[in-house]
């Protein structure tokens, strides 16, 4: 086992921020924003694709202050497919502080780390365009007791991120090699020094209102990994406890998509997925949203469906799970109030009681489920029902709020009690601008407590950023 291991739920989780249709929703709004004519921000194109969290949000928010330099034009030849190329990256500083970490009474993780990312994209030439990154993530002071350590801020970490070949034309786009993937729980999830990445083949028709899209990816690079793995978070580097210890499997593959109709006054979307997780399971998602996109108040509301089975060697065991959510909510201008509800439908002979298996979510992400908490998943905690209550928005420039209440009535196994765990969450995201235009600060506290454990779990995660160039 590594020195570096959760020792409990160790997820980077966060809020569904909106179902906004194709209304735009700038994180620092405050008038009216148009129902089709405004341009989608980096957030709203996030929540279309299935990463809607908060500390993506951070991310997101950031790339909103910092403006996308113009595209310099195709290029007209082959050198100049290079010297029309762009730089980007960033800087970060991260916080954790963590009292009765994940539950254990009287251990404490202080953990700062350093470090970021540079990357470049040539010009496309005949539709063809390269693309490489890098990472690197470095401690600050850190204790020598790995135990009061986070296990995402602790390895020091020198990665290739990604390198890809990609081509496009009208629409359409086929992208082979290491990249970002953004489909539900398998997503790049940007919250920490180096991303989330998988190696693989993606090909995608349409924009970000309605698209279609198909992948196949054979490897995977954890936050934590210096390279490109056949493994899954299910196996012992992010989960000791899992029965997977360190199997490999050859990776995943699905297809899915999102359709937007405008049928004044209000806005339609549905989404549908398919995911095959090779020896771990198969996942269909289904949901649908309607939000009136008129008047000062606008109300939304969604459904979602998930089912799911076992796939190859079942790793870990008979899958049988059904998923079903429903949300409501408002919105007036960049305020945002909704209600979240997932019921995990219980089967006693299946993983976790009946819980999703997310073999590149878990500990990670809750991806699109409409209740989730902060510091762990919802389908890492077992079956039953799900609650959520969100509240954010913009209330000056430039500065990004937001609380949420959630309550996990959920069981791992028949016998075992319910967790029922609550959980207080409120963050703020300041972007700069001007001379410091690049620069963002994120906060978020946490306060998570459940009868099934003495102790009060809390979390503060700070992170400070400078980013540049094209994202």
């Amino acid at each position: 086992m590594k020195a570096y291991v959760p020792r409990a739920v160790c997820c980077r989780i966060g809020l569904q921020l909106a179902v906004l249709g194709v209304s735009g929703l700038p994180l620092c709004a405050l008038a009216q924003t148009a129902a089709v004519a405004a341009p989608a921000s980096s957030v709203d194109v996030a929540e279309q694709q299935g990463q809607d969290t908060v500390e993506h949000a951070a991310a997101a928010a950031a790339s909103v202050s910092q403006a996308t330099p113009p595209n310099p034009g195709d290029a007209t030849n082959f050198v100049e497919m290079f010297t029309k190329g762009q730089f980007f990256g960033d800087v970060r500083t991260i916080y954790f502080s963590s009292h009765n970490a994940f539950y254990q009474s009287g251990l404490n993780q202080n953990t700062a780390s350093y470090g970021g990312g540079i990357g470049y994209k040539t010009a496309n030439f005949y539709g063809f365009s390269l693309g490489v990154s890098g990472y690197i993530q470095r401690g600050i002071d850190h204790s020598d007791d790995p135990t009061k350590v986070d296990s995402y801020l602790g390895p020091n970490i020198t990665t290739l991120g990604e390198a890809y070949l990609r081509w496009e034309h009208k629409g359409f786009s086929v992208t082979a090699g290491n990249q970002e993937l953004d489909v539900p729980f398998a997503s790049t999830y940007d919250w920490r020094m180096a991303p989330q990445l998988f190696q693989g083949v993606t090909a995608r028709y349409g924009d970000a209102d309605n698209y279609i899209t198909a992948f196949r990816m054979f490897r995977f690079k954890s936050y934590i990994d210096n390279s490109f793995t056949k493994q899954t978070t299910y196996n012992a580097d992010i989960d000791p406890y899992s029965p997977v210890g360190n199997q490999t499997t050859n990776g995943f593959y699905g297809a899915g998509g999102v359709r937007t109709v405008p049928v004044d006054p209000v806005v339609l979307k549905g989404q549908a997925w398919y995911m095959g997780y090779l020896d771990y399971a198969r996942m269909t998602y289904l949901e649908g949203q309607v939000n009136l996109t008129q008047g000062a108040i606008q109300p939304f509301a969604a459904a979602q469906f998930f089912y799911e089975t076992g796939d190859g060697k079942q790793l870990l065991g008979p899958i049988n799970s059904q998923v079903y959510g429903l949300q409501i909510g408002l919105k007036r201008n960049s305020l945002l109030l909704s209600f979240g509800y997932d019921y995990i439908k219980p089967h006693a002979n299946s993983y976790l009681n009946g819980a999703l298996v997310t073999p590149y979510a878990h500990y990670v992400a809750s991806g699109p489920l409409f209740a989730q908490p902060f510091l762990s998943s919802t389908q890492d905690l077992g079956a039953g029902s799900a609650y959520a209550i969100d509240l954010n928005g913009a209330p000056i420039a430039n500065l990004f709020i937001g609380f949420r209440y959630s309550f996990m009535d959920l069981k791992n196994s028949p016998s075992a009690p319910s967790l029922d765990q609550s959980e207080y969450l409120a963050y703020a995201i300041y972007t700069f601008g001007g001379k410091f235009k690049g620069f963002s600060i994120a906060d978020f506290l946490a306060y998570d407590s459940s009868p099934t454990y003495k102790s009060k779990f809390v979390q503060n995660r700070l992170t400070l950023q400078y980013e540049w160039g094209p994202h």
